[in-house]
């Protein structure tokens, strides 16, 4: 049985998402989001809603394409993490997080991004969403043998945070 399938949740009332943790010589790619549902003018990784039919690696690869330009290598994508984000005290969008050190081509600023690179000593926290504060550094730790999991849970959609709850995953 695939990963994908695994952990892939079967109501599909709640968004799935990934995002991809690119990592190279002590520095992680960020982008700052020119559009979208969530985010606009935040730091985040490239990544974002899964479409239907997609699994998840097709969705992380997909959408880095889209915000990047850049080609992630499917198989070197190992998931560390799937954190759920609650609105109000609803399940909102559930995230699964990819770590990789491969790509091919040339990053480039989209229609959807502008990217950068960033020491991984030196996160721009304050550029990032609040709960990121939180799970970034962790997830970053994360490894496929050890995933992490965590429940964030804000007012709204991605504002006024309230707490993170975390724990260890299969």
């Amino acid at each position: 049985m695939s990963t994908d399938f695994f952990y892939t949740q079967k109501d599909t009332s709640m968004k799935q998402a990934t995002l991809v943790l690119i990592i190279k010589d002590g520095k992680i790619l960020l982008g700052e989001k020119k559009k979208g549902e969530i985010g606009t003018g935040m730091l985040v990784g490239p990544g974002g809603k899964l479409d239907q039919g997609e699994t998840l690696v097709e969705c992380a690869v997909r959408e880095t394409k889209e915000e990047l330009d850049i080609d992630l290598e499917p198989e070197k994508l190992s998931l560390v993490a799937i954190i759920t984000f609650f609105a109000a005290g609803v399940a909102d969008f559930k995230v699964f997080i990819y770590r990789t050190e491969a790509f091919k081509g040339v990053v480039r600023e989209t229609e959807d991004m502008i990217p950068s690179w960033h020491d991984l000593k030196h996160m721009p926290y304050k550029k990032m969403f609040e709960s990121d504060r939180h799970w970034f550094a962790k997830a970053l730790e994360a490894t496929p043998a050890q995933k992490l999991g965590a429940r964030v849970y804000y007012k709204e959609r991605a504002k006024s945070f309230e707490r993170i709850e975390f724990f260890q995953l299969p």
